[in-house]
């Protein structure tokens, strides 16, 4: 689990049943299915940075990291791109390493090592994150 603030913690994870899961995900954490470590990271820090500024979309910052991964103000869009599914995701948890850690168990999933993605891929994705910051 790569700690990216104090209150911020994302681990790769490997997800059996997504529509199980769907309901118990919650404002505090969201998995997300996303290529690259780095574009939930990034994701999910312009999603805190819109909430202190009081510019979020979402009602949640797991909402909104959604829609920061997606690149859009649809949420319906954003979870059809970016939401759970089955095989390979990461778990964003906006709280304590311990709260992090308490979830992967609570919700069954097993924790799978993480790799950096190649620079310019993740260049495109920090890209389309910050789209929303000017719809």
């Amino acid at each position: 689990m790569r700690k990216i603030l104090e209150n911020l913690h994302i681990a790769k994870v490997h997800v059996d049943n997504a529509e199980e899961l769907i309901p118990k995900l919650g404002g505090n954490f969201q998995i997300v299915n996303v290529e690259c470590w780095e574009a939930a990271a990034f994701a999910a820090l312009l999603a805190l940075r819109s909430f202190e500024r009081k510019t979020n979309h979402a009602r949640t910052v797991g909402g909104e990291l959604l829609l920061r991964l997606a690149g859009t103000l649809q949420i319906k869009d954003a979870i059809a791109q970016h939401g759970i599914r089955n095989g390979e995701n990461y778990l964003v948890v906006f709280g304590s390493r311990e709260r992090a850690e308490s979830i992967l168990q609570e919700l069954g999933l097993k924790e799978l090592p993480m790799n950096d993605c190649d620079k310019e891929k993740v260049k495109t994705f920090f890209e389309k994150a910050a789209l929303v910051e000017v719809l």
